[in-house]
């Protein structure tokens, strides 16, 4: 059972990975937000919906609020506290519904919070199921780079290495401490578990499974710093369904010019006013005299009259698209970072939110 918690970034590598287990001759799930079955099934693996559809539940208010304090890791966990505590109980009860009976659970980023209570619950039960993290960045303490949400140090700052390294502790232990009221309740409700003291969750996340990293080795060299329990794999490429066939709009357009740039932010960059975003990318777009791409995502960039020399697009397939753009303009996710490596395409990082 997979525990593919988050965004399509968070889900597409799961099925790439479920691809190469069944082939192995092993039953595979993947639990997700149910904007994705059509993803996931496509490629005949079986799917579990948890939580509803992410698009519906997500408060686009709140996102942008998120994104205006970004940069400040208190404000950020007091925004998503007030909102996640209704969404907590139905999330793990329909995790535990999917994998409740599962042999091995490999938990995302996000999964991972909830793959800890359901192994507690089986284990309850009298029936043990290891947990596997999986994560597509590195993910562990460092003297190098500093924890996602917070910034990484200048060269110069003094105690940079000490900065870092205590910016994991606080980023890893902090968000759980503070998730721990919401998620003791959660417990309770969804699965009669009994409540987590601080000391006891401290204790609970600071025993970290075995994990995979999902990303290239060549790109980030594995140090002294990655937990030996923890393997580098490389990243794991989703190849185009077999069936799928490029929008005929789309081929007609990168048919009849230069090959474009293509801007992708993601599933929910759109800010305050996406018409204002989308405008501002047209502007860049012709005043540097390329024609372009732009992802609408659910913040529906591109919903704007555009030029001849500009088309907004929904899901594309990377590794069909990519080597046909000349340059593309992101947000850093681990997804497109690695499409872009792949096809040599130039890019641009331009992060938003996570990234």
């Amino acid at each position: 059972m997979m525990l593919a918690l988050g965004s399509r970034g968070d889900v597409q590598p799961f099925v790439a990975l479920a691809l190469a287990l069944q082939r192995a001759g092993d039953h595979v799930t993947i639990a997700a937000a149910a904007d994705y079955e059509a993803l996931v099934t496509a490629y005949g693996v079986d799917f579990a919906p948890v939580g509803g559809h992410i698009k519906r539940l997500m408060n686009f208010d709140l996102v942008n609020q998120m994104l205006d304090g970004a940069h400040n890791p208190l404000y950020f966990a007091r925004t998503t506290l007030r909102e996640i505590d209704a969404l907590l109980c139905p999330i793990l009860l329909d995790c535990w519904q999917a994998a409740h009976e599962a042999d091995l659970l490999l938990a995302s980023s996000l999964g991972y919070w909830i793959g800890i209570h359901l192994v507690e619950k089986r284990l309850a039960a009298g029936r043990h199921c290891p947990l596997v993290a999986v994560h597509m960045h590195p993910f562990y303490p460092s003297a190098t780079i500093a924890h996602v949400n917070f910034p990484t140090a200048p060269a110069w700052f003094p105690g940079r290495a000490g900065y870092h390294r205590l910016s994991h502790h606080l980023g890893w232990h902090g968000f759980g401490q503070l998730l721990r009221r919401p998620m003791n309740r959660a417990r309770r409700t969804a699965l009669a578990l009994p409540s987590l003291s601080p000391y006891q969750l401290y204790r609970c996340m600071g025993q970290p499974p075995p994990t995979l990293f999902a990303y290239s080795p060549t790109v980030i060299p594995p140090n002294d710093e990655v937990p030996n329990d923890a393997l580098v794999t490389g990243y794991w490429f989703l190849p185009t369904p077999r069936q799928w066939q490029p929008p005929a709009l789309l081929r007609t357009f990168l048919a009849a010019g230069q090959p474009p740039v293509l801007v992708s932010f993601g599933s929910i960059l759109g800010g305050r006013n996406p018409d204002q975003m989308s405008q501002l990318l047209v502007d860049a777009l012709q005043a540097s005299g390329q024609r372009g791409l732009i992802y609408r995502g659910w913040g529906d960039l591109g919903n704007i009259p555009l030029p001849p020399t500009i088309l907004a697009i929904d899901n594309v397939p990377h590794d069909w698209l990519l080597p046909q753009v000349a340059a593309v303009v992101h947000h850093g996710g681990a997804g497109i970072t690695a499409a872009a490596l792949r096809a040599q395409c130039p890019a641009v990082i331009v992060p938003v939110f996570g990234d």
